[in-house]
């Protein structure tokens, strides 16, 4: 992916992960009312989400009398974190970055039991790909 996504890029990749679904752009400018897009500006950002490597074309849908692409993200929200977090940590070795970011976090913010055991089982599992 290429950094970084503009205010009205994340608007879109953020109403793709709430929708769940591939939208066109049609229904990309109704679901966003409080945005005033210009149809040119708005293709544009769709292009270049594509070319960023975050949005691809899902398929083709009747749009009018015409037809008109749909868009999906290509990676979850928390994918996306985890790239920003990258970004952000760059300076920290790789291998001090994941448990420096947990503990951040976990400072951040009280998680329940069942929390971490999820996490566990998540480190559990990546301890079983490097034996």
């Amino acid at each position: 992916m290429k950094p970084p996504l503009s205010a009205n890029e994340f608007t879109i990749l953020t109403l793709l992960w709430e929708e769940g679904r591939a939208l066109s752009r049609p229904e990309i400018i109704e679901l966003t009312p409080d945005r005033d897009w210009n149809p040119n500006s708005i293709h544009l950002s769709l292009n270049n989400m594509i070319d960023k490597g975050v949005l691809k074309v899902a398929g083709l849908t009747r749009c009018g009398r015409g037809y008109g692409r749909t868009y999906t993200p290509t990676m979850s929200r928390a994918q996306y974190a985890a790239f920003q977090v990258e970004q952000f940590t760059r300076g920290i070795p790789a291998d001090e970055r994941l448990s420096e970011v947990l503990r951040a976090m976990l400072e951040r913010e009280p998680v329940s039991l069942a929390a971490l055991d999820r996490l566990q089982a998540v480190l559990d599992e990546a301890r079983k790909t490097l034996l």
